[in-house]
């Protein structure tokens, strides 16, 4: 099990993302030209035991996942893996299905009568379950290894009709690439998205 707390790494720029509110998704367009979005699964999976105790679901094991890599002008910055139970993507949550390769933050911050939980963090050791999963999937889909040992994640769950999605985001490009975009130019303001 991942040790999920209520802090956030030390490093400058990257606690700033790390922290933030609101839709990661925007924050990432706003410092580049092209955001994009690259769909790596989706559907029916088995859930780990955190997620499922995370999502209130006790031993129920069976879930619906989706996982991207977050891109900025084509360089991967974001892992993230959103779960919920299997009932609720076929219900509350069931506008995740029919995302494609927009960003799931186009549910989460447009729709009315959406909750979210505070952010928790954790920086998954080298060796764990977590961490061997999002490098291989960090290398299918960008073709270099994940930069950290240890990976920077945070996750919230968002609750619709009580019904409860996991969102995890794996901050795996190099920590030089997190400079907050207060502290760095933005090279264009109304950044283009592809759909």
């Amino acid at each position: 099990m991942t040790g999920w707390q209520s802090f956030t790494s030390r490093r400058g720029g990257l606690r700033r993302w790390l922290s933030a509110s609101g839709s990661l998704s925007a924050r990432l367009a706003a410092t580049g030209e092209v955001f994009s979005v690259h769909v790596l699964s989706q559907g029916r999976q088995p859930l780990t035991q955190d997620e499922a105790l995370a999502l209130g679901l006790g031993k129920r094991r069976l879930g619906y996942a989706r996982e991207v890599v977050l891109r900025v002008d084509g360089k991967p910055m974001v892992f993230a893996r959103s779960v919920t139970a299997h009932a609720n993507a076929m219900g509350a949550w069931r506008s995740v299905q029919g995302l494609g390769n927009r960003p799931l933050a186009d549910v989460l911050f447009r729709h009315l009568g959406i909750c979210r939980a505070p952010l928790e963090f954790a920086q998954p050791k080298r060796h764990s379950p977590l961490q061997r999963h999002v490098s291989k999937a960090w290398f299918e889909a960008s073709g270099a290894h994940a930069s950290h040992a240890a990976l920077p994640a945070r996750r919230s769950v968002f609750t619709r009709h009580r019904a409860a999605l996991l969102v995890m985001e794996v901050f795996a490009a190099d920590a030089a690439h997190w400079q907050w975009p207060d502290d760095a130019p933005i090279r264009r303001s109304n950044p283009r998205k592809l759909p």
